[in-house]
């Protein structure tokens, strides 16, 4: 195999194996929708748990001192 050859060959390596990776990726990220409102759901639910204790802390507080 000539030298020219060889880089042929490998170029088109490169561009099936780039090929793939881009499908895997678009494959992925298919449901990206979903993803980011299951990810605004949890955020929002600890946001709801932080707030919660943090309003507890004060109440508590405030008993003490009253």
């Amino acid at each position: 195999m000539t030298l020219l050859q060889k880089r042929k060959l490998k170029l088109i390596a490169k561009r099936i194996i780039r090929n793939d990776k881009k499908r895997k990726l678009y494959l992925l990220n298919l449901h990206w929708l979903k993803i980011k409102k299951q990810k605004l759901r949890r955020r929002r639910k600890t946001f709801v748990k932080l707030w919660k204790l943090k309003r507890l802390n004060t109440l508590h507080k405030h008993q003490w001192v009253a």
